[in-house]
């Protein structure tokens, strides 16, 4: 080979040196987009039918209680009434009432005189309730209603009700469908029957067909499979941006680039396969940073912080370990973890301080299902910690979903629980929100407690949080108080409670305990 030949080989090697990882970081990209989008279908499949079995829930209670006392007038004013009483008392329901053929007779809107037709049965579901899809009533007209009857009585809910989740665009489709027969039953947006499988109990399904990517999730409880179709245009949307941003980095490192990322990707998954086995081996313990009375310098309780104490001794703090708890799922069993703690260790020092106050962190996963209120009454039910004795707090980020949160929130409430917003200020709230959000107290975060009695941009924002909780009448708690001055600019400005390096770091429980006895 001449020199020119050589020449043109080096070349060719240098820019394929070059040029791989840049490949390959696209090539990645690519499939960390379509690895999130999967995931964002995924969720609204779940969302679809966790509505759809409190839907279901709730039509079934409502023809149980309306059967369980037959009387022989099925539309007295009487009758009327408690069908009136079981549609309030439903969050789904549209109506209730009693059909005779193929007519509504009567419901909890009154007497239909003459009766209102609803057209014949679509399908018989296993357990015999006879279900009408897209039926339209006189009572609105234009809208269409699912109707489910049993026994006589039928439940009157929305169409869209199952599918009314959080979708910001209104072309990502999502259907219901029968998981047994694999009949469509409610649909939003465009549905191919290529999409769908039948799944086991439980089951979830994610796959990308070219122009969708298609997410699916049977209920555990019910014979109905949740199908969501994201358009490939929002994937490649989040492709470009995820490329344009690899790219110059690419170009500019390569080889740097190529290695950091499958260095990071597999710290990541080991991380998350040694933290599923230390959860298994009870690898973590709390420590407690103390809460302040500011205006009479009591410790009146403190937040419990868990870490993660390895097998070398080393010890993580949890912005390297929520993260990664988080991304794999495991974020509730750290939560179930750090219950498990407190109820070993408060109940010692609540037999000295019996209205001790502890702060306990949860996730966005622990205030989307009902199993952390079944836990913490169980907690209850067999230690001496009471309800007054926890604080729950949770970040902006983890209420985002409203009305999942909402509804866990308002149950923990009706325990006797005390509910806080964690690092106030630093997510999504605002007044409105707060105002629909039932929650106890505010925690202002360090980064605006930093801010006070300085020129920084943001030093005014920690006045409008303050007005803005005294506004809604709720308790306050400055995080990470470090000077006397931060400690009296809150006081006189009404926030009662402190925490930080200025009243003591994170203690164990013995040292807390000591803590308390001089404080």
């Amino acid at each position: 080979m001449n020199r020119t030949g050589w020449i043109a080989l080096a070349s060719a090697l240098g820019g394929a040196a070059i040029g791989a990882p840049v490949v390959a970081a696209l090539h990645l990209s690519n499939r960390q987009s379509l690895d999130k989008e999967m995931d964002s279908a995924l969720a609204i499949a779940d969302e679809v039918i966790r509505r759809t079995n409190e839907v279901i829930h709730q039509t079934t209670s409502a023809i149980d209680r309306l059967t369980a006392a037959p009387a022989p007038d099925p539309c007295s004013d009487e009758r009327i009434a408690r069908m009136r009483a079981v549609a309030i008392g439903s969050t789904y329901l549209r109506l209730v009432g009693r059909v005779e053929g193929d007519s509504l007779v009567c419901s909890s809107a009154g007497r239909h005189m003459p009766p209102v037709p609803l057209g014949p049965i679509d399908y018989v579901t296993a357990k015999g309730a006879r279900v009408r899809i897209n039926v339209t009533l006189p009572l609105a007209p234009g809208v269409r209603f699912l109707i489910a009857e049993k026994n006589g009585y039928a439940a009157v809910i929305h169409s869209s009700t199952p599918m009314d989740v959080f979708l910001n665009n209104r072309d990502i489709s999502v259907s219901l469908v029968s998981n047994s027969s694999g009949r469509t039953i409610l649909t939003h947006g465009a549905y191919a029957s290529s999409w769908f499988r039948a799944l086991p109990s439980g089951g979830a399904a994610k796959t990308f067909d070219g122009q969708y990517v298609i997410g699916l999730r049977r209920s555990e409880e019910f014979d109905v499979t949740a199908v969501a179709a994201i358009p490939v245009r929002y994937l490649d949307a989040r492709s470009n941006e995820l490329s344009m941003k690899v790219l110059p980095v690419g170009l500019l490192a390569g080889v740097s680039l190529a290695w950091a990322v499958s260095v990071l990707i597999q710290h990541q998954g080991s991380l998350a396969s040694i933290l599923r086995s230390s959860l298994k081996r009870e690898e973590f313990f709390l420590v407690y940073q103390p809460v302040i009375d500011l205006r009479t310098g009591k410790c009146i309780g403190a937040e419990a912080l868990v870490r993660w104490r390895r097998e070398d001794g080393s010890v993580l703090m949890p912005d390297v370990f929520i993260p990664v708890a988080e991304s794999s799922r495991q974020i509730a069993t750290l939560t179930a973890t750090v219950i498990d703690l407190v109820e070993r260790e408060l109940p010692r020092l609540l037999a000295a301080y019996p209205d001790l106050l502890i702060g306990v962190n949860l996730g966005a996963v622990d205030l989307q299902n009902k199993l952390i209120v079944d836990r913490l009454a169980l907690l209850f039910s067999r230690t001496a910690i009471q309800p007054h004795n926890l604080m729950l707090e949770a970040t902006e980020r983890a209420l985002i979903d409203f009305d999942l949160s909402s509804s866990v929130i308002r149950d923990l409430r009706a325990m006797g629980l005390m509910m806080a917003i964690d690092d106030f200020g630093t997510g999504y709230s605002s007044l409105s929100y707060l105002t629909q959000l039932a929650v106890d107290c505010l925690k202002i975060d360090k980064s605006f407690v930093d801010t006070i009695g300085s020129e920084a941009a943001t030093s005014k924002v920690v006045y409008y949080i303050i007005e803005m909780g005294k506004s809604l009448d709720l308790k306050m708690v400055a995080e990470g108080v470090e000077t006397e001055a931060q400690a009296t600019f809150l006081l006189e400005n009404g926030v009662h409670y402190a925490q930080g390096f200025l009243y003591g770091r994170p203690m164990t429980g013995a040292d807390l305990e000591d803590y308390l006895a001089r404080h």
